[in-house]
């Protein structure tokens, strides 16, 4: 989990600069306006992915320990037996 918290925290850290640095930039208010809503668009649709891809481990995750469990009870049913 620390390795996923120090990802997450650079992430927010770079968009706040990047953000920053767009809002400083010597640019019309409608293309700073533009180049933030496009960044923060792109932002966006990289953590959804990220998101995406980690639930999609953890419910493999959570069917790997299920399929182990319904396994380890149908040995030992037929341990008893």
């Amino acid at each position: 989990m620390k390795t996923s918290s120090i990802i997450i925290t650079g992430l927010f850290v770079g968009a706040a600069g990047a953000l920053a640095a767009t809002l400083f930039a010597p640019d019309k208010g409608s293309r700073t306006r533009s180049k933030i809503a496009k960044k923060g668009q792109e932002y966006g649709d990289y953590l959804m992915d990220n998101y995406n891809d980690l639930a999609d481990t953890v419910s493999h995750q959570f069917e790997a320990i299920g399929d182990e469990t319904k396994r380890l009870s149908r040995k030992a049913k037929n341990a008893k037996a």
